[in-house]
């Protein structure tokens, strides 16, 4: 597998004990393999490319998470006459993703995590959870979207099991779709605050 070479086991133990900035270079050497792709033939580059996508999604559904990352931005981003870009999909492996204490994924679904986080900083409990949970201005970001994270998972059909049976090539997404994902995320919020 070309794109294990990335990282080893080790590494993969430790990436949710990594700082955003070690995160992001592990990214960057991902996404290196993506984009030593050729372009001058355009359907073999694809055929590659969807090839390192399916290798890809093997090792997310694995439960790697430095994929299952790599996958948000795949499928935020799209490819050129392969698939246009899915943000359903894209959202639902950055959750998974966020979940499993990708520092990178929180950052990446800011826009989704928002409305979220905008709810918390004014719950009641908030400065209780603080306290117990001993956050700090570098670490509350990154606590409060995994634990949102987790929850979603817990409520809704964003799992492992569910993303390994998709096509490797997104079918084209409805925003009615989106939408219920982040009416899922708004909802949870109450849940999530009571059980911190």
């Amino acid at each position: 597998m070309a794109i294990k070479q990335v990282w080893n086991d080790k590494i993969a133990k430790s990436f949710q004990n990594m700082t955003f900035d070690e995160q992001s270079q592990l990214y960057r050497k991902f996404k290196r393999q993506f984009d030593a792709l050729s372009i001058y033939n355009i359907d073999r580059a694809n055929e590659e490319y969807e090839a390192y996508l399916e290798e890809t999604v093997m090792l997310a559904c694995e439960g790697d998470v430095i994929a299952q990352d790599f996958l948000t931005y795949i499928y935020k981003k799209g490819r050129v006459e392969l698939f246009e870009n899915n943000l359903l999909r894209a959202y639902k492996w950055g959750i998974i993703a966020s979940a499993n204490g990708s520092k990178l994924s929180i950052s990446r679904l800011k826009f989704f995590y928002q409305p979220a986080f905008y709810k918390i900083a004014e719950h009641p409990k908030l400065d209780e959870v603080i306290d117990n949970y001993n956050l700090t201005s570098e670490n509350i970001e990154y606590f409060f979207g995994s634990a949102l994270a987790d929850m979603i998972m817990s409520v809704t059909d964003v799992n492992l099991k569910e993303m390994s049976q998709l096509p490797i090539i997104p079918e084209p997404f409805s925003d009615e779709s989106l939408r219920e994902l982040e009416r899922v995320r708004d909802r949870v919020i109450e849940n999530m605050m009571s059980l911190l």
